[in-house]
């Protein structure tokens, strides 16, 4: 979005609170400001506050993106008195916890309660989002549902370079399975790796590449390694992400929690059919879609069956993933982007969020 609206002619600026983990040189290149506060804990972030505050004053708009960035982000543009649209990402408060582990979905409805008057409009990037945001105050006629997207084109561009199978060491006769994701426990890996292990035994040589990085990283690997599984492929965060799916037969999302998968729309971009639990709105995506199979979360044997039924039948992965790719058009980042600058363009003239962009 940043990107987006920087070729639109806007000048954008970026407020990392905890610091910035990406490669931001194609965002300077294009002249967006990254701003980075090395505030890891709350302490820090209170006395990051004025200096955020005055950050904030040279700005007209302040969008805050997810949490703890909507709590800091607000008060900031309190103190300097600027307006604000914040986005919702969670996959599900439960999941939102503090670093010793305690819950904050109370903490996080006192504060959406108490700073929603201050808010010009709320983003929900998932339908299923409204309800929990209204049940913590927000008031509907303020959300707006914009759901996320991909640069579909410079994602095509960069699947075609990238890992090869030789490269990978996986045979070219090889069914690949890729699951990209944080390794966390919500995400669901293990799941993964049981359903490859009971497909190999029906269907011969079947691969599993786990992409992402994350607190569960080390015991998967353990696992994989005391149970033999030289079929399981953990090759860490990577840069060539789309590469690695346009090698893959099946995409798989086994989480028990999700909002709006970002892979989901990957996958489809690139025309890999996908199963996944019915979580968030993957079903409603992946049906409208016809882009995959949708399952109940946490039954295995649904899980596998549908993977089976995929990778058993080429005529059925072809219509899904023809089906996929034209699917995928409804999320690129340029419509994504006009639905935000829309919003925006609002609150600059204060005109009412109610129904700006609910057209899907």
């Amino acid at each position: 979005m940043a990107t987006g609206l920087a070729h639109r002619g806007d000048e954008v600026s970026i407020a990392a609170l905890r610091g910035v983990s990406i490669d931001t040189r194609p965002l300077e290149h294009l002249g967006i400001h990254i701003y980075s506060f090395e505030a890891s804990d709350r302490s820090k972030r209170l006395r990051s506050l004025p200096a955020l505050a005055r950050l904030v004053a040279r700005a007209d708009l302040v969008h805050c993106s997810t949490w703890d960035a909507t709590l800091w982000g607000r008060l900031a543009a309190l103190l300097a008195r600027r307006r604000t649209v914040i986005t919702e990402h969670t996959p599900g408060r439960e999941l939102q916890v503090s670093v010793s582990g305690a819950p904050r979905a109370s903490w996080i409805a006192l504060h959406n309660r108490l700073l929603a008057p201050f808010t010009f409009s709320t983003v929900a990037c998932a339908r299923w989002q409204i309800p929990l945001l209204v049940s913590e105050g927000v008031p509907e006629e303020t959300i707006v549902h914009i759901p996320n997207a991909v640069p579909l084109a410079a994602l095509k561009a960069r699947a075609q370079h990238g890992a090869t199978r030789e490269q990978l060491d996986i045979p070219t006769d090889a069914a690949v399975v890729l699951q990209v994701a944080r390794l966390f426990p919500h995400k669901n890996q293990r799941a993964t790796l049981a359903t490859v292990r009971r497909l190999r035994t029906t269907l011969g040589d079947v691969r599993a590449l786990i992409v992402g990085d994350g607190p569960d990283r080390e015991s998967l690997e353990r696992e994989a390694a005391t149970t033999g599984a030289d079929w399981a492929h953990f090759l860490g965060p990577r840069d060539d992400v789309p590469a690695l799916m346009a090698l893959a037969d099946l995409a798989v999302i086994p989480s028990r929690a999700e909002a709006m998968p970002m892979a989901l729309i990957e996958a489809m971009a690139l025309g890999v059919p996908t199963v996944a639990t019915d979580v968030g709105d993957v079903r409603q995506i992946v049906e409208d879609a016809d882009a995959g199979i949708c399952v109940p979360v946490d039954d295995p044997e649904a899980f596998y069956a549908a993977c089976l039924r995929i990778l058993s039948d080429r005529s059925l992965r072809e219509r899904l993933s023809d089906s996929a790719r034209a699917g995928s058009r409804l999320y690129d980042a340029e419509m994504m982007t006009d639905r935000y600058a829309a919003l925006f363009e609002a609150a600059f003239r204060l005109d009412e969020p109610d129904g700006l962009l609910q057209a899907e």
